[in-house]
């Protein structure tokens, strides 16, 4: 152990350090860490030969000689050719967010933005905020998984340039806060894949709850795991003894009795001797005779307080100023803020601080030569606990914050100060722990923030400022724990007074908790109670707009087709064409969806959905959503999303959600959110027919949701689109232990107070039909069609329940009706015709010309493949062509059968539905062996020598060939194709 040891650098900073050997210093001295010296020097040789990476753990309790070890580490790596990196946790900082890992990345903060882009690269968006270098909207907590993931690059970019090895040192972790020694502990496991030994240092008998499956993590990959430093012997006590006495005789006897007096504890030992030596004890047997009861006392009560008080009042007031406020601000001292903290002159604080230094209570005098810091914690422990009035503390705490703040750094620097602050009232620190906690939140750590609101709202918040404290508690929790936010939220809303600007936010934030916690009900009466006590206004307008979003998705809402009607109301007099505002974008939005719901008129509905996304600009495009703006969540994309998909805008809806989870990622968000965009990116493509890539962005999706939590909602997002998936690939086994999975066949579980798409009932529908137990669904599928027809929202475009009705009536069994089949189809039709949506239209025809042997069966069949013909949904146009060639087929066209049917084949192979391709294959086999014409050459059938074979470019029974529309069909088809009439194939021929 070293005979006195030099403190951790507590100026805020991670020390970095590139090596010249030439320069470098000796390392100290140890005494009696021989073995520990030799396995450091050990891993260092591997990491420099092989490049492969160790880490090492060193514990010892308080004094037992662990910082000493690690500087020797850091001196001896610098003469071995590392590069250092090297941080101490501290007492006042591990509640601080990311606080060592800030430290630790220092450089970064110190860059200007640009260097900052540079280093940071891809990571900029997600680590600026948690490196306190760029603020962040607190709507946008980043995913930790992200934040990790980024630390860690930013971590692999601090690897030497020329591939040289690395030393990173942490001191004192068991001061760490949680997230960053979370961090650590998951990087120590890429280790062994870098040129690093990383070396950490803690407390064993210090060790807070939070921070023990980090450590635990820490000593199980551990290539070398010292386990607790042994407390020195008499050997190594008397070493360290006459080291320092190296000028006179010392007796073995005195040795002896030291080394019992201090249980070979180093600081102890090192504490002694400077009492020794102050008091002027001779080192031999007749000093221990006659001051043997005093040394025993001082080596066991030396940081206690009427002890150390005593040594402490002996010095000057201005030493005595210093201490104190060094003990204050440790890590961020200085001379510069020690001077204005304690009122006194730099001069004197050097004078001052050149004193403490000769006490061995500080260890520099220079902030140019060397950093500012006690000789040990313990003595900064005793100086801060013994030394202080509190009220004299609480004071000194508050300047140190405004100090911190006024120097430039963050919130939560000063708000780990205001913590320390009891029974002052003052705004300006409770203002400053709001926005500590907001740090938090933005750093992806919200419940850290907790701990900051809760104090000042007990010991620092002015009344009108409770309102404000509860909300931002109330949003802390809302991000991994909703519960738990109803409570502070409606204390917030109880303690703002109506016409509060903030009161708003708070009626919107607890209604989108309530909404979350499954209570749609409270949440929807919440808005509408609020909205009649508002003037009208932008703010009456924002209420409303989260209202009608909720309710959209509210279940059991009795009051839809009213609530539709008051909506198209508050909307008519607004301008769609310059819509600039977030809360009219919205409601065009909403205005747009209810469309959807309740199967109102395709154009009017696609109008309102565009303009939702802003004025058009010169080049054709629109501004769009941000889906991290303060106070709004992501919910309207996502509904403008849902409103493109179900009427068929395919690449309105691409962009609006490959722009949307680019946000998201580039904000840290990795599975909360992206947990619903990958659900909606399989829904699109599964509409659009690539089913490959829909099962993937499924299972993506259903993987995150999965990792949330078993209650996450958006579980029945990507299973619903996962299960019709595997239905159109034929994989009904694994569809149906994922119905299990999730809960589809739990009729309990599956009854969700929120509306979820697909509907589950009608994704249980598609898979008992396939299955062949179509009975098990025709109940379910009545009493849905009746509930929502009652209610005003029967549109197939995003229920089909008529038509899967219709089909299960139609197959063989008990239940079995084909009239009523037929019946329930043509309905469909029919609503499906109002709406005008290509995809929605052409099933409902499809579906309904199946069930009907009647000659105009061919012409629906025709309408349909024509419906569905270069709209993009190709797994329903092949379906509609394997519909259309077999009619043909059973009235005896059989060339022209062969044809669709082999375009059927080859559309259901491009999209990977297996089931439609080899019923397709095994009709135009049987065809091709059936008929006495020529086989069809399949090579020539796809080229435009074929098609010329026909008057007109096709077969008076042939669908538009190659992606033509037809000469006498309108281009923009999704809106204007008169599907109610129909084009019939006596007009084209």
């Amino acid at each position: 152990m070293t005979a006195g040891r030099t403190a951790a650098r507590p100026e805020g900073t991670g020390r970095e350090h590139t090596p010249d050997p030439a320069s470098a210093p000796e390392p100290t001295p140890l005494v009696e860490r021989d073995l520990l010296q030799r396995e450091l020097r050990e891993n260092m040789a591997v990491v420099r030969r092989t490049g492969s990476g160790r880490v090492a753990v060193v514990q010892g309790v308080a004094g037992m000689g662990k910082s000493a070890v690690l500087e020797w580490a850091e001196a001896t790596a610098r003469t071995e050719g590392f590069e250092t990196l090297a941080v101490t946790g501290y007492d006042l900082e591990k509640v601080r967010v990311y606080g060592l890992v800030k430290r630790l990345f220092v450089k970064i903060h110190r860059l200007d933005d640009a260097g900052r882009r540079q280093r940071l690269g891809e990571w900029y968006g997600v680590l600026a905020p948690i490196l306190g270098t760029q603020p962040r909207q607190p709507e946008a907590p980043p995913d930790p998984e992200n934040v990790r993931a980024g630390l860690d690059a930013v971590m692999r970019s601090h690897l030497p340039a020329h591939g040289g090895p690395l030393l990173l040192v942490v001191n004192d972790v068991h001061w760490a806060d949680s997230s960053s020694l979370d961090w650590l502990a998951r990087f120590a496991l890429q280790v062994v894949e870098l040129p690093i030994l990383l070396v950490i240092s803690y407390r064993p008998d210090e060790i807070e709850e939070p921070l023990r499956p980090a450590l635990r993590a820490l000593n199980k990959v551990a290539a070398t795991e010292f386990g607790k430093l042994a407390p020195l012997t008499v050997d190594g006590v008397a070493s360290v003894i006459r080291r320092r006495f190296a000028d006179r005789h010392v007796d073995d006897e005195f040795v002896r009795h030291c080394h019992r007096y201090v249980n070979g504890l180093p600081q102890t030992l090192r504490e002694l001797l400077r009492y020794v030596e102050e008091t002027g004890i001779p080192p031999t047997a007749a000093g221990i005779a006659r001051y043997g009861t005093e040394m025993a006392d001082h080596a066991a009560y030396a940081y206690h307080k009427d002890q150390f008080e005593e040594r402490f009042n002996r010095l000057a007031p201005a030493a005595r100023r210093v201490a104190m406020a060094a003990a204050i601000l440790t890590p961020h001292m200085n001379v510069e803020r020690i001077a204005t903290l304690t009122g006194l002159s730099p001069q004197t604080v050097m004078t001052a601080a050149a004193d403490l230094y000769g006490q061995e209570i500080l260890t520099a005098v220079d902030d140019e030569r060397s950093a500012w810091g006690f000789t040990h914690s313990l003595v900064q422990r005793a100086v801060y606990s013994h030394c202080f009035a509190l009220s004299e503390r609480c004071a000194m705490h508050l300047r140190a914050a405004h100090m911190l703040r006024e120097d430039g750094f963050s919130a939560q620097s000063a708000a780990t100060h205001l913590l320390k602050v009891f029974g002052t009232i003052d705004e300006w620190a409770a203002e400053t722990a709001v926005s500590a906690a907001r740090e938090c939140l933005a750093s992806g750590v919200p419940e850290a923030g907790v701990r900051y609101l809760e104090h000042a709202l007990a010991q620092l918040a002015p009344k009108e400022m409770h309102a404000k404290i509860h909300y931002n508690i109330g949003r802390a929790y809302f991000v991994n724990n909703p519960p738990a936010s109803l409570e502070p939220l409606r204390r917030a809303l109880a303690a703002c007074p109506p016409g509060a600007e903030l009161r708003t936010n708070i009626v919107c934030e607890l209604g989108r908790s309530l909404a979350f916690n499954g209570q749609l009900r409270k949440s929807i009466e919440l808005l509408d109670e609020e909205i009649k006590k508002t003037p009208v206004g932008r703010t009456r307008h924002r209420l409303y707009a989260d209202l009608f979003m909720w309710a959209a998705f509210w279940e059991d809402d009795t009051s839809f087709a009213s609530r539709a009607h008051d909506l198209q109301r508050l909307t008519v007099r607004l301008n769609t064409e310059h819509a600039t505002t977030r809360t009219n974008c919205s409601l065009f939005a909403l205005v747009a969806w209810y469309g959807v719901l309740s199967g109102r008129r395709l154009q009017t509905t696609t109008k309102f959905a565009r303009a939702a996304l802003g004025p058009e600009a010169p080049n054709g495009e629109r501004a769009g959503f941000s889906w991290i703006e303060d106070g709004w969540g992501f919910e309207i994309p996502m509904v403008l999303i849902l409103t493109f998909i179900h009427c068929d805008l395919f690449k309105e809806a691409r962009a609006l959600l490959d722009k949307g989870m680019a946000e998201l990622r580039d904000n840290g968000r990795q599975r909360s959110h992206l947990s619903y965009g990958h659900a909606f990116q399989a829904m699109l493509l599964y509409r659009m027919g690539r089913l490959q890539e829909a099962r993937e962005q499924a299972e993506i999706g259903l993987d995150m949701a999965m990792q949330l939590g078993e209650n996450t909602p958006s579980k029945w997002y990507a299973a619903g689109v996962l299960i019709q998936t595997l239905i159109a690939q034929g994989d009904l086994e694994l569809a149906e232990h994922t119905s299990r999975r999730v809960g589809f066949d739990d009729a309990a579980k599956a009854d969700q107070a929120a509306r979820v798409l697909p509907v589950p009932a009608i994704v249980l529908a598609e898979l008992r039909i396939a299955q062949g137990r179509h009975t098990e669904v025709i109940q379910p599928l009545t009493d849905l069609g009746e509930k929502l027809r009652a209610r005003g929202m029967d549109n197939p475009a995003w229920c089909p329940w008529g038509l899967l009705l219709a089909q299960a009536l139609s197959l063989e069994g008990p239940l079995q009706n084909q009239e009523l089949a037929k019946k329930v189809a043509k309905q469909a039709v029919a609503r499906a015709d109002a709406c005008y949506a290509p995809v929605a239209a052409g099933q409902a025809k499809r579906v309904a010309a199946e069930l009907d042997d009647n000659p105009n069966a061919l012409q629906a069949l025709w309408d349909a493949a024509v419906a569905l013909e270069g709209v993009g949904a190709n797994y329903e146009y092949a379906k509609a062509l394997l519909a259309y060639g077999d009619r043909l087929r059973k009235d005896n066209h059989k060339q022209d059968a062969i044809g669709e049917l082999e375009r059927a084949r080859q559309t259901a192979m491009a999209c990977g539905a297996i089931p439609v391709q080899m019923r397709a294959t095994e009709m135009v086999k049987a065809l091709v062996g059936s008929t006495a014409r020529p086989p069809i050459d399949h090579e020539r059938a796809e080229s435009a020598d074929w098609v010329e074979e026909y008057p007109g470019g096709y077969s008076p029974y042939g669908i538009p060939h190659g992606g033509n529309i037809r000469p006498d069909v309108d281009d923009d088809r999704t809106e204007t194709w008169p599907f109610r009439d129909g084009a019939t194939r006596g007009s084209e021929t």
